[in-house]
């Protein structure tokens, strides 16, 4: 399990935790919509392989309304090279030498990523720079 700020703890755990967390809150906000509320539970949740491993992502799907698939921010100003911030498929004209960033940090490949999980896809929102 990996993400975060630099010095944040990680633990195996996590993984597992984050949808149980997840599940709590669901539980929680369904007794609320059961006395006249009307809750929704979303998530922003990572595009980039590396990221989205540390997700149960079929889990994840049961508990919320949608997910915000953040896809964008594949290349930031902390990058080492200059690439697509935001692609939307992946391009041969990425910079990156690495061929998992070339071809699987899009946004046509995370949503796969999701769907081949087993998120359906109207609980699937796509994030887009501004």
């Amino acid at each position: 399990v990996r993400g975060g700020l630099q010095g944040n703890t990680h633990r195996l755990e996590d993984k597992q935790n984050f949808s149980m967390l997840l599940e709590e809150l669901r539980n929680q906000l369904d007794v609320i919509d059961a006395n006249g509320g009307d809750s929704l539970l979303t998530a922003a949740v990572p595009a980039g392989p590396n990221e989205y491993a540390n997700i149960e992502m079929a889990a994840v799907a049961q508990q919320v309304d949608w997910l915000n698939l953040m896809t964008y921010d594949f290349y930031t100003s902390g990058s080492r090279i200059t690439g697509f911030g935001a692609p939307l498929y992946a391009s041969a004209n990425d910079p990156s030498k690495d061929e998992t960033t070339r071809t699987r940090y899009n946004a046509d490949a995370a949503v796969k990523a999701y769907l081949a999980a087993g998120v359906p896809p109207n609980k699937l929102v796509l994030g887009v720079p501004f």
